[in-house]
């Protein structure tokens, strides 16, 4: 019986886990590069240099300060959620998250040296990394994960060919209507 339970609700776990990694993954890359072009302005790469300057556990205060400061927006969208109004929980909840991964991407790609000098930091980093790549392998080795992958594929090579079809003809009709307009003499860009 434990077997059976174990085994039915490993798969949804991962499932979410990896959803989750993936949305962390998906926004961590573009939200530090928005923040770093926002950290070009004036007074942001002051406070910046400061923080690459800053000690190890200050840099480590300084990380965990997002998280901190956006947890009672997200208890907020929790609270909307269960309390009929779903649009504002969801829309709270998800501004929170990715509020909080552009400071915590960019504080982290700021102060990842002196992070990694902490011990216990540097192995939870490594430990995470790790579980990741073994999240994100049993996910591309589940049968559902290979059916999205197909159909993704197949919407992908439809799409494709849909607007190779609509720019042909676009093309097709921009060329009758340049000839019609050669021919009538009422072309006098060309």
């Amino acid at each position: 019986m434990e077997h059976r339970l174990k085994r039915a609700l490993t798969t949804p776990f991962i499932i979410l886990a990896a959803f989750v990694l993936w949305f962390w993954e998906w926004l961590w890359d573009p939200l530090e590069r928005l923040m770093a072009r926002l950290g070009r302005l004036p007074l942001l790469r002051r406070i910046e240099a400061r923080l690459m300057r800053a000690s190890p556990y200050l840099a480590l205060a300084c990380f965990l300060i997002p998280g901190a400061v956006l947890l009672p927006f997200k208890l907020v969208g929790l609270y909307f959620l269960g309390h009929g109004a779903p649009f504002f929980g969801i829309a709270t909840f998800f501004a929170a998250k990715v509020l909080g991964t552009a400071l915590v991407a960019r504080i982290f790609a700021l102060t990842r040296a002196q992070l990694l000098q902490i011990g216990w930091f540097a192995r939870s980093h490594a430990w995470l990394l790790r579980f990741r790549a073994r999240v994100f392998a049993a996910l591309r080795e589940h049968p559902a994960w290979r059916q999205a992958c197909a159909a993704v594929a197949a919407l992908r090579a439809r799409l494709r060919q849909m607007r190779r079809g609509v720019f042909y003809h676009l093309r097709c009709r921009w060329w009758a209507i340049y000839r019609l307009s050669r021919r009538r003499g009422r072309l006098t860009c060309c």
